[in-house]
């Protein structure tokens, strides 16, 4: 009888956790154009692996870079249980890459939807700076059945060129960041094109915390995210990141190496990270 009681408060409290915790992503799936069909690495040969990543950490939010539109629908149809937004950033519909952000549509509902050009002028289709592509940032508000409560993910990708265009976007993501009241949960997710060492970075972190850097457990998977389908040896150049409030509790951190048989799904890793909910926000 005692061990039945203890078996059903591990399972209590085991729901209690899950339901208290946020497990995001953040994946450049590489774009789908990009390599020929007769090339090894051409989405229709590699979106089944993509899926599969993804179902394997099955997060609760996803933020994908480099993702044109069917690829992301492509995804969808495989992982029925996301809802998405995004819009293409070369026309603001449907053309050129997206910064599509998926949700887990049984525990969020949509409220509310945004696209901004990383430029001078972000309510335009633009390119910004010094970039040698048009960049965006795709904003997400979301209500959590969980608790309650608003989560807003901010998701993008800066210019791989533009130094100051990276340098910009980092203070117009800040300040888009500083418009949302002091309860409000958020959540970065992104492809920045700089490393730890940059002042992007440096931007960024005197607001935000990269969640590697706060994770309660050490971090795994090491400090590479580009790899360039296993062509790039780098065990140094980690450009995917999620950054979050400061005084969150961040429960773990992953880089997902994973190739399979020497196919791999992405020329990016994902980054992982699982969030407790359950810890007060900080006036």
């Amino acid at each position: 009888m005692k061990l039945l009681l203890m078996c059903v408060l591990l399972i209590c409290c085991s729901g209690l956790t899950n339901a208290q915790t946020l497990d995001v992503m953040t994946y450049n799936i590489r774009c789908g154009s990009c390599e020929a069909a007769d090339n090894p690495n051409n989405w229709k040969k590699r979106k089944y692996l993509v899926a599969h990543v993804i179902k394997n950490h099955n997060p609760d939010i996803i933020g994908l870079q480099e993702a044109e539109i069917n690829q992301v629908e492509d995804l969808v149809e495989m992982l029925d249980d996301y809802s998405w937004i995004g819009v293409g950033r070369e026309d603001g519909k449907e053309k050129g890459e997206t910064t599509a952000i998926l949700f887990r549509h049984g525990r969020f509902s949509l409220q509310g939807q945004q696209t901004l050009w990383l430029s001078q002028t972000p309510h335009q289709v633009s390119r910004g700076w010094d970039a040698a592509f048009r960049r965006i940032l795709s904003i997400a508000k979301l209500t959590d059945a969980v608790n309650k409560k608003t989560l807003l993910v901010f998701n993008t990708h800066f210019d791989n060129e533009g130094e100051l265009a990276r340098q910009e976007s980092a203070k117009f993501l800040l300040a888009e960041i500083s418009k949302l009241g002091t309860q409000e949960n958020f959540v970065v997710t992104g492809d920045f094109n700089f490393k730890a060492d940059s002042k992007g970075y440096e931007i960024i972190t005197q607001t935000l915390a990269d969640a590697e850097k706060i994770s309660t457990t050490p971090a795994t998977g090491g400090n590479k995210t580009f790899n360039d389908f296993g062509a790039n040896k780098d065990t140094d150049n980690k450009i995917d990141f999620i950054f979050v409030k400061k005084d969150t509790k961040v429960l773990n951190h992953k880089v997902d190496t994973t190739a399979y048989n020497d196919l791999y799904p992405s020329d990016h890793f994902p980054v992982i990270t699982r969030l407790d909910l359950s810890a007060p926000v900080q006036q």
